[in-house]
């Protein structure tokens, strides 16, 4: 019954199995997966909507207090797309973070259903002229099935966010031949070009990649190629623009200020981040484009540069451009994965197609065992991300503090590293002390007896060293009382497990009594 269902309408079978995994991902899946994807995007933008301003990036604030005012240099297109999601709530009256939370992750699944439905219709259209639809099916699966797909689509990063204006620009220009291409055809591919770039400024060098597909699909015509290029080119310019200059002039008073910031930052501190080497985005492509059979896929993704050069060629320059650049975290190369999986399973559904090996039973064997292996390697890793949540036990601390209502302020005490407060989940934007090691813990307990809402909260987070700190500060809070332990979770812990460099973070919620730990008596004893 299900197979029937498939083969009569595979697009919506595909579309139904990658709706139901971001779903239950969606579900599962709480807590934010790095610091980008919750303190840049969920952080600043709820705090906006209340007044306030969590990371000090507007002028106004750096205005109060008293620091330079000077563009940061995080792009805040999609910030302000959060922004604008968090005020829609704050009109209908919710307020429960986790439920805000649940919703968003849900909405980027939802809009994570439109890559899958260009992937497919991208692949379905390049290979129309062959009468069965395998690359099409195998295309479809993966864009919908791939083990970290699903929970990384519902997550705040806009390395994926960015995939679907990006699929979008290529399926306008794949749906017709070449020499069909009308003005409205290049000016809507660069529309999308631009919306992308205005979400993620790095895929604008894909840009490039387009020309010199344009080029390369025009050899006989130089002139026609310059033109169409042309079209595009300032097609998207024109509508980077439109996502960056109306925020720049309100914010900063000229235009592309965020992108001069973003500009001068990379090029002053990318050495301060993980450099790897240029080899580095091959390993993750193949650890992430469905190992092995990875190895299949981007040798069918190379070798088809010239033939399916929109998009080999868009995507190649993106990739070379990561791999040279100093600055190598995984998430940046993801917008190029799903163009490695288009052209990599057409060229392969079609090589094996016309080699005799694959008609050989070694050949059938080798195959068949590599997909066994791939898939059976895919399904256990997509069960156990798709369930997985990460960086709970900071949130569940915060959480916590919201559902009892009485938290009027707290202190972050650092026991391990740096650790910053998910401040959304405690759904209160007051200022909050912060604390470590390091801390004279008894000017700071007398410096906050005269604030006027002390902290009636002590958030520990860390793991070896938690217990020193906490007796530490038990000596000054004598009224701290015991709430509650969070421990990482299954997730965190397994990271860690691969690489000890990923701390773990437990954390003990303590209440204190500001009236007890200030009054006059307290005082006394604190000076004997």
């Amino acid at each position: 019954m299900i197979s029937k269902s498939f083969a009569r309408r595979p697009l919506l079978s595909i579309l139904l199995l990658a709706a139901i995994l971001r779903i239950v991902s969606a579900c599962y899946s709480e807590g934010y997966l790095m610091h980008d994807d919750h303190f840049w995007a969920v952080e600043s933008s709820a705090s906006w909507t209340e007044g306030a301003d969590y990371n000090r990036w507007m002028p106004w604030t750096l205005e109060e207090q008293g620091r330079e005012v000077t563009p940061h240099y995080t792009n805040l297109v999609y910030p302000g797309l959060h922004y604008i999601y968090f005020s829609c709530l704050k009109v209908i009256g919710l307020n429960d973070p986790m439920a805000k939370m649940l919703v968003l992750r849900i909405i980027h699944g939802l809009i994570s259903l439109i890559a899958v439905f260009l992937a497919f219709r991208i692949t379905e259209t390049l290979t129309s002229k062959h009468s069965d639809n395998k690359a099409t099916i195998w295309v479809g699966l993966i864009m919908a099935s791939l083990a970290w797909l699903p929970i990384v689509s519902v997550h705040q990063l806009v390395e994926i966010t960015c995939i679907v204006p990006l699929l979008a620009g290529t399926w306008v220009l794949v749906k017709r031949p070449y020499k069909e291409w009308k003005l409205s055809t290049l000016l809507i591919s660069g529309l999308w070009l631009g919306m992308a770039t205005g979400l993620r400024y790095q895929v604008g060098v894909m840009g490039l990649g387009v020309v010199a597909a344009i080029f390369i699909s025009h050899s006989d015509s130089i002139i026609d190629a310059i033109k169409k290029s042309a079209v595009v080119g300032m097609s998207a310019l024109i509508f980077f623009a439109l996502t960056q200059v109306p925020t720049d002039i309100y914010l900063w008073g000229e235009p592309f200020a965020q992108l001069k910031a973003y500009i001068n930052y990379n090029l002053a501190s990318s050495g301060e981040y993980p450099q790897g080497n240029m080899f580095t985005y091959l390993f993750v492509l193949l650890l992430l484009v469905a190992p092995p059979f990875s190895l299949a896929l981007i040798f069918g993704y190379l070798k088809s540069w010239r033939k399916l050069a929109l998009l080999v060629l868009p995507s190649l320059v993106f990739i070379i451009f990561h791999s040279l650049f100093p600055n190598k975290q995984e998430r940046f190369i993801l917008p190029a994965i799903p163009y490695v999986i288009i052209a990599g399973t057409i060229f392969w559904v079609n090589f094996r197609a016309v080699n005799s090996f694959f008609s050989s039973s070694t050949g059938r064997l080798i195959e068949r065992s590599f997909l066994i292996v791939a898939i059976v390697f895919n399904s256990i890793c997509l069960v156990a991300l798709s369930l997985s949540a990460k960086n709970t036990s900071q949130m569940s601390a915060m959480y916590e503090m919201y559902n009892r209502g009485d938290m009027t302020s707290f202190i972050y005490v650092s026991a391990d590293h740096n650790n910053y407060a998910p401040r959304f989940y405690s759904g209160a934007w007051e200022e909050y002390e912060v604390a470590n090691s390091r801390t004279d813990i008894q000017a700071q307990h007398s410096k906050n007896c005269n604030s006027i809402t002390p902290p009636n909260y002590l958030v520990f987070v860390g793991d070896s060293h938690l217990g020193d700190l906490v007796s530490k500060f038990q000596q000054q809070y004598v009224s701290m009382e015991y709430v509650k332990q969070f421990r990482p979770g299954r997730l965190d812990r397994f990271i860690h497990y691969l690489n000890p460099k990923n701390p773990l973070k437990r954390v003990l919620l303590y209440k204190t009594d500001p009236t007890l730990e200030c009054s006059e008596k307290m005082n006394l004893i604190e000076n004997e």
